[in-house]
């Protein structure tokens, strides 16, 4: 199994063209985020918190996203397309296997 984890840039590209998303939110966990906030001070280039946070949970991924939706979008049915976007491209990208994607609305309208 591979030790690489997806690049959460691509992810973010994937978040963003589902059809009613309109932004991202930060989905790293706020330790962590203190934690690169405090570095990046300290050697001078501030870490951007991800906004598709992957980890790795035991032998499989974990994916956690914050998504806005648009007006005129039920919130339920953006985020069921965001999870089969993103489990479509993990499947497809990855021989990892995908322990959970949790997506949360951080944001509507």
């Amino acid at each position: 199994m591979s030790d690489v984890l997806p690049s959460t840039d691509r992810l973010d590209q994937i978040v963003l063209a589902v059809p009613g998303v309109d932004g991202l939110y930060a989905a790293t966990p706020l330790a962590a985020t203190v934690i690169g906030t405090a570095l990046g001070a300290l050697v001078g280039r501030p870490a951007a918190p991800n906004s598709v946070f992957v980890a790795r949970q035991n032998e499989a991924l974990s994916v956690t996203v914050k998504i806005g939706v648009a007006d005129g979008y039920a919130a339920a049915d953006v985020c069921r397309r965001v999870y089969e976007a993103l489990q479509n491209h993990l499947t497809e990208s990855t021989e990892q296997q995908v322990a959970e994607i949790a997506v949360t609305v951080a944001r509507i309208g």
